[in-house]
């Protein structure tokens, strides 16, 4: 008997299955794998780099099933990619206080092993939230309304706006009002960068990296070390180098063609 390929059988397949084994995790967790005398925080970072990484196996499935042409990770003009996103790489990067770990105002530690485990939890919720968040809700969203420069930006705040309200869930899990609300904004803001980015380059795995350098960067010093994070040096650096981001990017964005973004979907 002839075998046929059912694409959408498979992809129903590999999504049920993936949702089991999340919900088999959440029921376990890490505290099965390295035992309830575990560190809280070493235990959060399992749980969250499992959970996120189940997660993005259905929404890479999702991708594939939808056939958005964005999961190819040197689709070219690859380097032409790369020199775009320069300033956002920048953006990324100075989420780290450098000038405090410099000069020692602030330190890692940690053993390197745990800083590892930071760097894979925010690998697993940058490959999530992006492959979710702008290769399925922004894509779908932005597919019928390419057509002009106004929609192609409403398309970018409805997305943005909704990735940065989820995480008005971090309320609930005892996160202050004011650092969530911190966490809605620069969320809205990193992902309309990486909106732009995706349209301009049809690769979601720079997004990817963008998202978890950022993530990591800004997570290095308050989960693996101590010290100060913001002083007058930090403060300056980020808001020329985030204004001249914006500036970059809001011109970016205008000189986008339809022809670019269709790219995304032909």
């Amino acid at each position: 008997m002839k075998f046929v390929f059912d694409k959408r059988k498979i992809c129903i397949l590999i999504t049920a299955v993936t949702v089991l084994l999340l919900v088999a995790w959440e029921l376990t967790g890490a505290e099965l794998l390295l035992g309830g005398d575990a560190e809280k925080g070493l235990l959060d970072s399992v749980n969250i780099a499992v959970s996120r990484a189940i997660g993005s196996i259905v929404s890479l499935t999702i991708l594939v099933y939808l056939g958005y042409k964005i999961l190819n990770p040197i689709k070219a003009p690859f380097r032409r990619s790369v020199l775009f996103c320069l300033p956002p790489i920048c953006v990324v990067v100075n989420n780290m206080p450098i000038y405090p770990l410099i000069t020692g105002m602030a330190s890692v530690t940690v053993p390197w092993w745990r800083v590892l485990i930071l760097a894979a939890e925010c690998l697993a919720v940058g490959l999530f939230e992006e492959t979710f968040f702008r290769g399925i809700v922004f894509v779908g969203f932005l597919n019928k309304r390419r057509e002009t420069v106004l929609k192609r930006f409403l398309a970018i705040v409805f997305s943005s706006a909704v990735f940065g309200a989820v995480h008005l869930v971090n309320i609930f899990l005892g996160a202050s009002p004011g650092a969530v609300i911190l966490q809605i904004g620069y969320s809205f803001l990193i992902g309309a960068m990486c909106s732009v980015v995706l349209m301009k380059t049809s690769n979601i795995w720079i997004c990817v990296l963008l998202h978890a350098i950022y993530n990591f960067c800004g997570a290095l010093v308050p989960d693996c070390g101590k010290g100060t994070i913001w002083e007058p040096v930090t403060v300056t650096v980020t808001v020329i180098i985030a204004l001249a981001t914006l500036a970059y990017m809001v011109h970016a964005f205008f000189k986008i063609k339809k022809e670019e973004v269709d790219r995304i979907y032909q």
